[in-house]
């Protein structure tokens, strides 16, 4: 797998790595305790020391190593131990071959013990010291090899119109962008276009758009830009706007985030 535009936080007297790739995005903290929340990400938490305790509406679970299917009501506590985690795109061929290995009508996969001792062994912390992209393509081939997913042939076709969107998206600048502008792009009205995206992408529209000023505020803000103007240059109506829907879809707050990391472009 080709990653682009991957950029990386170092771990220094605790703090958070981060690797943002233009599938998905992985981290490793020792500081997550999160509220209940969902995302549109299918999420892989490792434990690279013990086991953490994750919740869902229908069970809870002390284990070191599982994988969660998108929009899932969750919360974890990682008892302030270091864990890996993967955020992916459930859109990208990466998420749709972890989708249609392990979460095959089901929400929730118990990763096994030896695919969680062969990851640990991967050793991500030694990665992001180094903090290059040869390293972290490295790390992350090895890890889809473990979890059997390196030759996982997927036929993905999306609707030549939402393919357009998704690009649309890409380039648009996100403070004004919204379901009004992107139905004249292609012609359709807004709830055509929110029903056609949602049954090719999986989530709605109105959701891909959050995530998508999300990640970039978060990309402002661990450039330098204060909170308040990263907010509002992605599009959020105001710093609390952009603080509540990150403790809603990731159940923290920003400054939680942020606090003690470091940012450093690869």
């Amino acid at each position: 797998m080709v990653i682009n535009k991957l950029s990386s936080i170092k771990i220094l007297n605790n703090q958070l790595i981060l690797f943002h790739s233009d599938d998905h995005i992985a981290f490793v903290t020792d500081k997550v305790d999160t509220s209940y929340h969902s995302h549109n990400y299918i999420q892989i938490t490792i434990g690279l020391e013990q086991d953490f305790y994750i919740t869902t509406e229908e069970d809870s679970f002390y284990t070191k190593g599982i994988i969660l299917d998108s929009n899932i009501d969750h919360k974890l506590h990682g008892y302030n131990e270091w864990q890996l985690y993967l955020l992916i795109n459930p859109e990208s061929i990466f998420g749709e071959s972890i989708k249609r290995k392990f979460l095959h009508e089901k929400e929730v996969y118990l990763v096994g013990e030896e695919e969680i001792n062969d990851i640990v062994k991967l050793d991500i912390q030694s990665t992001s010291e180094k903090s290059g992209l040869i390293e972290y393509n490295e790390f992350i081939k090895k890890f889809r090899e473990i979890l059997g997913l390196s030759n996982f042939y997927l036929d993905h076709t999306i609707d030549s119109r939402i393919q357009e969107i998704l690009t649309y998206i890409e380039t648009y600048p996100l403070d004004r962008l919204s379901v009004k502008e992107l139905s004249n792009v292609i012609f359709l009205s807004e709830s055509r276009l929110s029903h056609l995206f949602k049954e090719e992408i999986g989530i709605s529209l109105t959701s891909y758009i959050l995530h998508k000023k999300v990640e970039r505020a978060f990309y402002l803000i661990l450039n330098g830009m204060s909170i308040t103007d990263a907010a509002i240059e992605a599009g959020f109506s105001s710093s609390s706007h952009f603080t509540n829907s990150v403790r809603d879809k990731l159940g923290m707050s920003p400054r939680i985030i942020i606090k003690n990391s470091r940012y450093m472009q690869v």
